[in-house]
């Protein structure tokens, strides 16, 4: 029987990054689509009311945007993070329109309107990653703050993301919240089935 090669964080980072580089803004977008389409066959999307999601900012990265105008153009609520400096956490705004955001002070955009710690009728989390496991182990920027978001919902939780982010194993830590289904431009990998699709 062979052992279990868990991959460590930084490498799995490592190795996402420099594909990500390479990855050009046309494929990027087309992959997305491809997404896009696996995403609206998912139960979870279909019933989710109430969707929380953020929008991506870097090059090579899955454009949540085109996701987040197909779940708006469906009748969804659409909820974004804003980040509560003095306590390092996450809250939830409503999103309102591309016209009603604004870029805080590190870089992202949120909703201008005040947020609220509330999550619980909030339906799907579709949150970021830069790689993931398939059994739902999910590396983060390192700052853990969506995993804190995450432990206070029993919703489900996706990733959305090309299939070079995915791996068989990666190490994992204590805090870590487990991710239910990954949708890539490939497949949708049920995490909790131990990575069958």
């Amino acid at each position: 029987m062979a052992l279990l090669t868990l991959i460590p964080k930084s490498e799995a980072r490592k190795k996402v990054l420099e594909k990500r580089r390479l990855l050009t803004p046309a494929e990027a977008s087309l992959k997305t689509e491809r997404i896009i389409a696996h995403l609206k066959n998912t139960d979870e999307f279909n019933y989710a009311k109430k969707l929380h999601i953020y929008i991506s900012t870097r090059p090579g990265e899955v454009d949540t945007r085109k996701i987040i105008d197909f779940a708006f153009g469906r009748g969804k609520e659409v909820f974004l993070p804003k980040f509560h400096k003095e306590n390092g956490t996450f809250r939830r705004a409503q999103f309102t329109g591309w016209g009603d955001l604004i870029q805080n002070s590190d870089g992202y955009w949120e909703p201008g309107i005040s947020a609220g710690e509330d999550l619980s009728d909030i339906d799907l989390f579709i949150v970021p990653a830069i790689a993931i496991s398939k059994s739902g182990q999910r590396v983060g920027q390192g700052g853990g703050h969506y995993d804190r978001l995450l432990k206070k919902t029993f919703a489900p939780k996706m990733v959305a993301a090309f299939e070079f982010q995915v791996f068989d194993y990666i190490e994992s830590d204590l805090h870590d919240v487990r991710i239910d289904k990954i949708v890539t431009e490939l497949r949708v990998i049920n995490t909790r089935e131990n990575g069958k699709q």
